[in-house]
């Protein structure tokens, strides 16, 4: 915690601590990492808490729970690019670990694909309840730059993010405060399947900033791809429907993509990189982790996932769809009961 504190204080400044118990929300700010970690200390044994990710302009820090909690307008420089998914899952309650394996899976999928376009190592975290990745960088606080997360985000949230495991749009606002690391994370009752979990990161060795012209890049990537207008296999109602008779939370999705030679290699986690059956349509080289399958949690369906524009929108069963075999490598036939 201590390290991640000083770095965010290195690069912002100044930095708020936010602390929720009992329904009622405190800030404070530091320019100090002693004072701010004597607070939290005294703190962490209740509640929540939470820091802010960039750079205010200047301003007075008493080193102490005391002063408003930060707004958009407060902020000068951008020096955070966070990412979060969440998993899907009831209202006011902590994640299961299968479904926190799920964010982790997601999360590793998104951070490997940056990492192929040339993007540094990031933080990666677990919250207690879903996955992070932070990447460091150092932009104006500006419409322009507001403009390119938004393009960046939108564009994210349609590749990575289903009705499994959300991934969380409204993050990029230059005022997001964040899950504190190394402090618990109280969500709802703590139970047996269901427990309040240590949030926790990974600094990389060295954290290296992203550079501009990399977000640039993908800025207009996604920009060029985002119009007002669906194509059709963009609309939910459009998607294939999945007819066979295997139990498909059983798919060994992984044996049926090795069946129609077009497995690669384990990418990790419970992921794998594979040819794309739709290739052809691509307008890029292809490359070893373009796309991916998650393998499947207990009662839940495997995962498909390609980042390429062209598979914008498609998912396992659009996989299952154009192999047509998949009831083969399903372990049980279906019995009828709601699937994943």
């Amino acid at each position: 915690m201590n390290d991640y504190l000083s770095r965010l204080l290195t690069d912002n400044g100044a930095v708020e601590i936010r602390h929720q118990a009992d329904g009622r929300w405190r800030s404070g700010w530091f320019d100090a990492i002693e004072p701010m970690v004597r607070e939290i200390q005294r703190l962490g044994s209740r509640g929540n808490l939470y820091t802010s990710l960039n750079a205010p302009k200047p301003r007075r820090c008493p080193n102490a729970m005391a002063g408003d909690p930060v707004r958009n307008d407060d902020i000068g420089w951008l020096t955070r690019i966070p990412f979060d998914f969440d998993p899907v899952r009831p209202v006011g309650v902590c994640s299961t670990q299968t479904e926190l394996d799920s964010a982790l899976q997601r999360r590793d999928a998104l951070v490997a694909m940056l990492r192929k376009s040339g993007w540094p190592r990031p933080l990666v975290a677990c919250s207690g309840n879903g996955a992070h990745a932070q990447f460091r960088c150092r932009l104006p606080s500006s419409a322009e730059t507001a403009e390119q997360f938004r393009a960046i985000y939108t564009g994210l949230a349609l590749e990575f993010g289903d009705d499994e495991v959300g991934f969380d749009k409204t993050v990029r606002n230059p005022g997001r405060i964040f899950r504190l690391y190394g402090t618990c994370n109280r969500k709802g009752p703590h139970t047996a399947e269901r427990p309040h979990r240590l949030a926790t990161c990974d600094i990389p060795r060295p954290w290296s900033q992203v550079n501009h012209r990399l977000i640039d890049r993908l800025a207009n990537r996604f920009a060029r791809s985002q119009t007002p207008a669906q194509t059709p296999l963009n609309r939910p109602e459009s998607r294939p429907r999945v007819s066979g008779h295997g139990d498909y939370a059983t798919l060994d999705v992984v044996a049926l993509t090795r069946s129609h030679g077009l497995y690669r290699h384990e990418l990790g986690s419970g992921t794998h990189a594979i040819v794309c059956p739709w290739e052809s349509e691509h307008s890029t080289p292809r490359g070893r982790s373009d796309t991916v399958i998650f393998e499947n949690g207990p009662g839940k369906w495997p995962g498909f996932h390609c980042h390429h524009g062209h598979c914008q929108g498609r998912s396992i069963r659009d996989l299952i769809e154009v192999l047509g075999d998949a009831d083969a490598f399903c372990s049980a036939p279906w019995t009828g009961r709601a699937s994943a």
